[in-house]
């Protein structure tokens, strides 16, 4: 039976102190009364044994005075939480609890943590839920729902709000707060106890504790989640007025080009002349049905229905006229145009066609910004400050994910986002972005011989592969010689970039087709020569595949598991001899991740474990202030203070292109110090 214990008093907490002291492992979970920086701490709960919690009471919601009451243990608070220093503590999501208890006591435990059960799911089962109430549902029968519908009614009981904007859960009753974080913190010891036995015996206990997850996540990660990133306001402001203005000024044109199109009604509005430019379906419409062109390829939604009915989503010109037609008979007619795509891909080829076209393009690019960072970053704003949630459980490869907003994935060629965020005054950033990661993990994991002798060379990865594919002779495979493939022939090294990574990750003749607007017939011969040339990319896609359906689980160079266990079943349904271009799409998918696990997963521990050990010589050397604040794509961005500049860009150096070895390719990463994150790359 589960024993679930309330502290009201001063007294009651330093006796739990006591008990705590004779503790190895600890559980530690916060209730707080939001998610932001600024949010204060209401209680918390701890266990030591599964079989007792116990809920710490500091605060609580008072519904005569419609405030919160403090409790005589907000004074031993700060006390309670340093007596945790030296524990082996043990929590689910950790990081935001360590982060919320240093902003509110001022004491700093996540050097103290010793496994974070969250991320420990993670890379025991990357395709389940990682929330802890759904853990302990799977896991334990845990009944979910009761809680959910009891914390709800009691926070609208009691005149609380549960909205996206405004989540007032801190005001529910007491009692209940107390009984589900005395849960909480109990589950997570379970969860802890029962899974590093999972860890123990998959053989992933080094890869966890050692080498990457636990180091990454009480180092690196905690270190940019906490330090936060700096906006020019002066900067961010203009971008918006300037973006606005121009979106303002894109609509006016857009609309007066399209008005003859569009003054009858249409799907999405029963109203004339009151065409939406920002509706997908009614663009759909327009492209598709009012100009008559046909669709580049379909929607989720599109691909959902050819699954549910059995046929082949459609890819040649006839196919896409008889899909249309199909639609229309079997479904409302407005329908038809939910499924056919109008992302940017799909309308490009029309651009030159349409400069309405051409304008909403560039419209739908500047709302984009608008909307994913430029908003985002002015409502989080603190102090000019903005703290990105960088996560190490969002993508199954280890990559990074990031939030609110994502930093991690800012716009590559557009740096006008980049150019808002400015290192702090005194201080600047040095960034250092991998050269070509991706390509060089590949040769790598090929092991082929002349794809390895290009990075060994310094020649260019896609001249190689283009000037071997399309026999191009006697011109040079350096980048920037005169006489180079690259300024030869840009037009095949686009087509060879193309093929060289996409291809082996499973890439169809038919989808190159559209993406490049070349025939089938002569995107499968280029595929076939690729593979005729660099028969060790065909194996190692092969290995992939095979490895994959004998064993439901891939590996990268450094350990980390896909796992698909599905794929142990495509030779059953579809027979041993069935090529892969003939397998459906949920067959074909499951292998082609097979492949691009072993790419990009071990491209992503290289990054992770660089940021390890630069995170470490930095402390060794007693370097103060220099500070992991950003990781995109495959750069590391670090701020210090201006006189650390050049000794932080060789430890950086020497941490990316040392830590990890790579079979067969060296690594390579040059930093650059700048006072902005534009600059940091040409």
């Amino acid at each position: 039976m589960d024993t679930l214990l309330t502290i009201r008093t001063l007294h009651e907490l330093q006796a739990l102190q006591d008990l705590i002291d004779d503790s190895d492992y600890v559980a530690l979970d916060c209730e707080t009364t939001g998610l932001d920086k600024d949010a204060k701490i209401i209680g918390f709960s701890v266990c030591m044994s599964p079989s007792i919690a116990f809920y710490v009471i500091l605060s609580y919601w008072d519904t005569v005075s419609k405030s919160m009451i403090t409790l005589e243990t907000m004074v031993g608070a700060q006390a309670f939480f340093t007596s945790l220093m030296g524990k082996k503590l043990v929590g689910h999501n950790f990081a935001f609890d360590a982060r919320m208890i240093e902003n509110n006591f001022s004491v700093s435990l996540m050097q103290y943590l010793h496994t974070d059960t969250m991320v420990l799911a993670h890379l025991l089962d990357e395709n389940r839920s990682i929330k802890l109430k759904a853990l302990g549902a799977a896991k334990y029968g845990e009944d979910v729902k009761k809680e959910q519908i009891d914390m709800q009614l009691s926070v609208l009981a009691n005149g609380g709000v549960l909205t996206k904007k405004k989540y007032e859960l801190y005001k529910a009753d007491m009692e209940l707060i107390a009984k589900y974080g005395a849960q909480d913190a109990m589950l997570t010891l379970k969860l802890f106890y029962d899974l590093t036995l999972e860890l123990f015996e998959q053989g992933l206990d080094k890869f966890f504790y050692d080498d990457e997850t636990m180091p990454l996540l009480k180092g690196p990660t905690y270190e940019m989640n906490t330090t936060g990133l700096r906006i020019d306001p002066d900067t961010i402001n203009a971008l918006r007025g300037s973006l606005e203005s121009e979106n303002a000024e894109l609509k006016s044109l857009i609309e007066q080009e399209i008005k003859p199109y569009v003054q009858e009604s249409y799907p999405g509005t029963n109203k004339k002349n009151n065409f939406n430019i920002s509706s997908n379906r009614q663009l759909s419409w327009l492209l598709f049905e009012k100009l008559g062109n046909l669709p580049g390829r379909l929607t989720p939604t599109g691909l959902k229905l050819c699954k549910a009915n059995g046929i082949k989503p459609p890819y040649t010109d006839y196919q896409k006229r008889e899909f249309k037609m199909w639609c229309r008979t079997q479904y409302v007619p407005i329908d038809t145009w939910k499924y056919l795509s109008v992302d940017v891909d799909s309308i490009e080829p029309y651009a030159s066609k349409y400069k309405w076209l051409e304008r909403l393009m560039q419209y739908a690019k500047n709302r984009k910004l608008l909307k994913t960072y430029i908003t985002p970053i002015q409502d989080r704003l603190r102090y000019n400050i903005i703290h990105p949630d960088f996560l190490q459980h969002g993508t199954t490869s280890g990559r990074y994910s990031c939030r609110n907003p994502n930093f991690q994935n800012l716009p590559r060629d557009d740096k006008r986002i980049k150019a808002c965020v400015v290192a702090r005054p005194g201080r600047v950033f040095v960034g250092a972005d991998y050269s070509q990661l991706e390509p060089r993990v590949f040769a790598s994991v090929s092991q082929d011989p002349t794809l390895l002798a290009t990075f060994e060379k310094g020649l260019d990865f896609y001249s190689v592969i283009g000037a071997s594919i399309f026999e191009k002779v006697g011109c040079s495979l350096i980048k920037n010689d005169k006489d180079s493939f690259a300024k030869q022939y840009p037009e095949l090294r686009q087509i060879a970039k193309a093929f060289a990574l996409a291809t082996p990750y499973g890439t169809s003749a038919f989808r190159q087709s559209k993406d490049l607007d070349l025939p089938v017939t002569r995107c499968q011969e280029i595929i076939d020569k690729y593979f005729e040339v660099y028969p060790q990319v065909e194996l190692m896609m092969l290995e992939s595949h095979l490895t994959v359906k004998s064993d439901g689980v891939v590996h990268s160079l450094y350990g980390r598991p896909r796992r698909i266990p599905a794929a142990k079943n495509i030779e059953e349904i579809y027979g041993s001899g069935t090529l892969h271009a003939d397998l459906p799409y949920e067959a074909r998918n499951m292998l082609n991740l097979a492949m691009n696990h072993r790419v990009q997963s071990s491209a992503a521990s290289i990054v992770n474990r660089a940021m390890i050990a630069f995170y470490k010589e930095i402390r060794l050397r007693g370097i103060q202030h220099a500070y992991i604040t950003s990781q995109i794509h495959d750069e590391i961005i670090v701020e210090c203070d201006i006189a650390d500049g050049p000794i932080v860009s060789m430890i950086l150096q020497v941490a990316m292109e040392n830590t990890t070895l790579l079979p067969g390719v060296k690594l390579l990463a040059k930093p650059v110090i700048a006072y902005n994150m534009a600059d940091l790359k040409e």
